[in-house]
């Protein structure tokens, strides 16, 4: 699962920065809604972590 997380991530950010470039800002709703997406996997990949600690 981490692992999953960690690469979904990755992809995320690549996407975003693929965005910004085709859209030309960091406003733009297609750069907004792969923003939101990977806000909600490094939440979970967070949780994850925090749960292994204790």
């Amino acid at each position: 699962m981490e692992n999953f997380l960690e690469e979904r991530i990755y992809l995320l950010q690549i996407e975003m920065n693929r965005q910004v470039l085709i859209c030309g800002c960091l406003t733009h709703e297609n750069v907004l809604i792969v923003s939101r997406e990977l806000d909600k996997y490094i939440s979970v990949y967070q949780k994850l972590k925090r749960k292994k600690r204790f």
